[in-house]
């Protein structure tokens, strides 16, 4: 047990170090800084309706930027070890299979959530240099969601990676994402008219995959400061079943790989 718990910890610290020190991570930080301060600009603009503005525009960007990022890690994750074979090193070592695949997500995790971090503290620190105030709750909860579904996609794209190779698993973690963001829009916007059989479809799809209960927007746009704790609960428990869900199934399928 205790020697398990410290290969997850290594294995995790270097899954860390690893997307910590990619590419990315460096432009993706400014691109971060640089969509808080073109919210705040944006929202200096007009007088009416500065906090939308300034939340619509933030929200859209870190919203979309973080999420293509967080599936496109959570597929190199798994599909470059396989690539350039050094899984075969690395699982030769007396390290269980289900060990590494949940470090690799822990490494994954904790960078996303420092992801988060640097842009909700640009975010604020911005706010705060433009009089805007500090961030009320129903504002923290509205920007902390994006980083809930920032790690739900990373655990999606996890489970994609150890089906498919990375640009068909980056096709699959893609449309799904689309797919939960697009089908509860459809389902509230179809006519009466509409086939029996092709509603409960649509409703059906909606109801379990649901992206947008990671979109909080309508709450500020209606002036509410404080959370509604059931419905926060709600959502925070979709969010934690897809995941674990992800998690589970994609160990599962790790574990009877063939890696040769």
């Amino acid at each position: 047990m205790m020697r398990g718990l410290v290969a997850w910890w290594y294995l995790s610290k270097e899954s860390f170090n690893f997307l910590r020190r990619d590419r990315i991570f460096l432009p993706l930080v400014v691109v971060g800084i640089f969509i808080a301060y073109f919210a705040n600009l944006a929202s200096s603009w007009t007088f009416e309706g500065w906090d939308k503005i300034l939340f619509d525009v933030g929200f859209a960007g870190f919203r979309l930027t973080g999420g293509l990022v967080a599936i496109l890690w959570g597929v190199r994750m798994i599909t470059d070890p396989l690539q350039d074979r050094s899984i075969e090193l690395r699982i030769a070592a007396p390290t269980a299979r289900f060990t590494w695949m949940l470090a690799r997500y822990s490494g994954l995790a904790f960078c996303l959530i420092l992801m988060g971090i640097i842009f909700i503290g640009a975010w604020q620190g911005l706010m705060i240099l433009n009089k805007f105030g500090t961030m009320n709750n129903q504002q923290n909860w509205t920007m902390g969601l994006i980083v809930c579904e920032w790690l739900v996609l990373g655990s999606l794209g996890l489970l994609a990676g150890t089906i498919a190779t990375f640009s068909t698993a980056m096709f699959i973690t893609l449309a799904a994402w689309i797919v939960g963001l697009v089908a509860p829009i459809v389902s509230g916007t179809l006519l009466p008219e509409t086939e029996p059989l092709q509603r409960r479809l649509i409703e059906t799809i909606a109801n379990l995959w649901n992206f947008q209960r990671f979109n909080m927007i309508e709450k500020l746009e209606a002036g509410q400061v404080t959370v509604n704790l059931p419905d926060l609960i709600q959502r925070l428990s979709w969010a934690g079943s897809v995941l674990v869900g992800c998690l589970v199934l994609s160990t599962w399928i790790f574990q009877r790989k063939d890696l040769t």
